[in-house]
Order: C-alpha cells, then structure tokens, then sequence
C-alpha cells in the first residue's frame, strides 16, 4: 500500500537475500513460438558484460539448433570447471520464473538427445534445473524473484513477474505516473517468449522467406534474410539481458547488509555441486525419471533442506526473524522468573517462565524451543496460559543449563527452531538406506502367507465392533 501511495517500490530488507557469485553467469534465451523446447536465440554474459549472442533463422531444422548449442557448450565447459577448481559453484540468472522454466525443460530433453555434445551441455544444464526447486538454493536465480525478495511493490505478485514492470518500479522515471510508465515497460517482453504481434506481422514472414530461399537454394537472399531475423531478434533479446544485469547490480550495491544465513548456503552449494560432478565423472547417467527410491532420498533432503534453510534465516536475518515473531512461530518473550529446583540429592530441575504479547503463538506443551541468540539453550515448554493481554509461557531447561541461570531477568528473548544441522541429511540417508534394503511387502510382487484365525468368528461381526468402541 505504501509503494501504490509513493509510487515506487519499498524495501522490505536490509540484509542481503541471495548470493550473488563474482563470476555469475546471465542466461538469456528466447524459444519460437509454439516450440516450448526450442532455442531461437541465446544472449550469454556476465555482470558488466556486454553479452556474446547467437541467434538461429529457424530452430525447428535440427541441425541449426545443434549448431547453436555446440557453440553454448565451451562456455559452460569453462565455466564449471572454473567453478570445480575454485571448490564453489556455478550460479546462472535468469530474467524470469518463466525463463527458468523454459531453461530446466531444456535440460531434461537435450541429455536424452544422439548429440554427444547436446547431451553433454543437457547434463550441464541439468545441476541448476534440479536444484531450482530446493529451498534457499543459489545456482539458478530468477531476476525477478530475487528482486521481491527485497522490495514490495504497487502491483500483483503475477505482477512483478515481468522484469521490465518490477524494475520501473524499483527505479521510476522522474515526474511520470508510475502506473502509465509500469504500462509501457510492459509492452516489451522479458521471458522466454517473443509478443504474440512481432511474431505474426514481422518475425514469421522473415523466417517463411527464408525458408522459401533454402529451398531455392538462393544463398544471397538466404543471408540476407538471416541477417534480417537476428536483427529482429537481437532487439527483443537484448533489453532482456541488459534488465537482468540491472536487477544483479542493484543487488550488488554496497547498500544491502550482510547476511551471516547465506554462508553455510554457499557452502551446501558448493558441496552439491562437487558431488554432481563427481558422478558425471564416474559415468552415472541422469534417469528422466527417479526410480521410488531416488525419489524418498530427495524429497527427505528437500524438507530436511527447508527446516535448515528456516533456521538459518532466523538466528541471522533481522526480517526474516520478525515476521515469524508476527506469525507466532518465533516466541518473543520477556523473563520473568528462573528456578532451580532440587528433586532429589544431586538431581535438580531448571525452570523458566516468560510473558509475551504475542496472539498467535504456535506451541504447546511438550514442544521444544531454543535461543536463537544462544545455541546452548533450550527449553520444552509445560505450560501455556493467557492472563489478559499476556500469556505465561512455562518451560523446563533441557540443554544449558547453567546457561540459563545466568539470563537477565526483565530481559527480552527470542526461542524458535534448533539450529541448522546440515548434515543430519547424511545421517537420515544412512536410516532409509538400511531400512529400504528390505522393501515391505506392499512394494514388492510377493503376497505373504494368509495367517489362520486363532479365534471363532463372532456371529454379529458389527455387534462385534460397536462393542470394542464402548
């Protein structure tokens, strides 16, 4: 409301939201219409780069479209392999979620292709469009979701999907109506598709003449008319690449704070990364689809990957701590009593109770809260009582126990989540590992034994049942 009021977006953060890698490469990639799995053309670059661009008359001819993605495969080559000696990870930007979609579709149809080398980049592609959907990852970033995670703007959230309309309102031009200047940027595309009228009134004429020209055989006309389409094409790609540089350099600016949470995503990227690698080395082949197994292990590590992800941001993120502290999932509390309290000789039991304001509190009795500004401490919570305005959280100190002693009274603390354990993924892979060895029957072909009843079936089978219930 306050961006719709000023006419220009807000910063929702200080800190930092996503990483951005010095050698960060922007992808930029426009696919024909109707040909979802196609590459018309490709702008390629980095931060401060003009980019290296390569535009194809007509990618519907397979062997154009191979030539276009040999010429990509050097620059991913180097790139990774820069990225394995340097022991980091490569980060590719795009403009938008559509973008990103557009490049992982890409990645699953060309490493099934009988080009060694279109395979080989599929594969490449492949590390950025598997780890897309995983919480807090950085190697496939999307200009635009980056860019709301550090501004709120006048608009829908579909809205801001389009890179053009999010930056004007991010940079609005001097003495002009935000709403008319979001409506003309937004008559230029910024996905991975061209306007539905360029491509019916200019782009889809040029590329019939020069289809009509191969067929002729006319070399002359053929080129000229390639030469026509990548001019056609270059003026739509372009602005795009050069709106995802701008996103990445407002992003850069030394304005933004920090964020200690992003360090231990670098490093599980980096780690990931390493272990992708190692197994192209090792020739394992990437299945289209997981096998049942494949598919547990990842979808444990992708929630183990959000509690971690949820943790880090809490102990290290100044916005990311406060809205859970508005949606009750972080306890804002003051202290207002501690005990230590003998149950037995040598046996002692450390209490705390706090008081907060807060009205929307997720926990209960039984639930296990830590000090997110004290790792030492926790405290399971017995009892949760409202007395007016206030409730009257009671817990009972499980670790840190001298540390707990020694808080403030009156003073103000924030418990939520444990800490991140970044490698309890390994961990809880080794349990499935050993009890997927033997699957259950229910997933197997086998039928077990029928087992005889050892009782007398009851003459009233409902009868029966009612009388359990009672």
């Amino acid at each position: 409301m306050r961006a719709l009021e000023h006419g220009e977006a807000v910063r929702i953060v200080r800190q930092r939201q996503v990483i951005i890698q010095p050698r960060a490469h922007i992808v930029t990639m426009l696919s024909m219409a109707g040909e979802d799995t196609s590459v018309h053309a490709v702008a390629i670059g980095r931060l401060g780069v003009p980019p290296q661009i390569k535009v194809v008359a007509d990618p519907r001819r397979r062997d154009d479209q191979y030539e276009l993605l040999r010429w990509l495969l050097p620059h991913f080559e180097a790139y990774y392999a820069q990225c394995r000696a340097e022991q980091t990870f490569p980060q590719l930007w795009v403009s938008s979620e559509g973008a990103l979609g557009h490049l992982d579709t890409l990645a699953d149809r060309l490493r099934f292709t009988d080009d060694a080398d279109v395979q080989r980049l599929g594969e490449l592609w492949t590390y950025a469009g598997e780890r897309s959907p995983i919480t807090g990852q950085q190697a496939l970033i999307s200009a635009t979701s980056a860019l709301r995670a550090h501004y709120a703007t006048g608009q829908q959230e579909t809205e801001d999907e389009h890179l053009g309309a999010l930056l004007t309102w991010i940079a609005p031009p001097p003495g002009r109506d935000i709403l008319a200047a979001v409506a003309m940027a937004e008559k230029h595309p910024m996905g991975a598709k061209t306007d539905p009228r360029f491509d019916a009134d200019e782009l889809q004429p040029a590329v019939e003449l020069f289809n009509k020209a191969r067929k002729d055989d006319d070399r002359r006309v053929q080129v000229f008319h390639a030469e026509r389409i990548q001019q056609m094409i270059e003026g739509v790609i372009r602005p795009i690449y050069t709106a995802t540089q701008a996103a990445m350099a407002i992003l850069s600016r030394p304005e933004w704070l920090d964020n200690p949470a992003l360090l231990p995503l670098a490093e599980e990227e980096a780690a990931q990364f390493a272990g992708f690698m190692e197994a192209r080395d090792q020739g394992h082949r990437l299945p289209y689809h997981d096998s049942a197994k494949a598919a547990a292990f990842k979808i444990v590590a992708r929630e183990r990957t959000v509690d971690n992800v949820e943790a880090a941001f809490l102990r290290h993120d100044r916005a990311a701590r406060e809205r859970a502290v508005e949606s009750g999932t972080v306890l804002r509390g003051t202290l207002v009593d501690r005990q230590k309290v003998r149950l037995a000789p040598r046996t002692f039991e450390y209490r705390m109770v706090l008081t907060t304001h807060q009205d929307s509190l997720h926990l209960r009795a039984g639930d296990e809260f830590w000090h997110l500004d004290d790792p030492k401490v926790c405290i399971r919570i017995t009892e949760v009582e409202r007395r007016g305005p206030f409730s009257w959280v009671s817990g009972i100190v499980e670790d840190g126990k001298r540390a707990a002693m020694e808080l403030d009274i009156a003073a103000i603390f924030d418990f939520g989540p444990e800490r991140p354990d970044w490698g309890g993924t390994v961990r809880e892979f080794m349990q499935m590992g050993t009890r997927l060895a033997a699957p259950p029957w229910t997933h197997g072909d086998a039928v077990p034994a029928a087992t005889p009843a050892t009782r007398a079936r009851p003459n009233d089978l409902l009868a029966a049942v009612e009388e359990l219930v009672r």
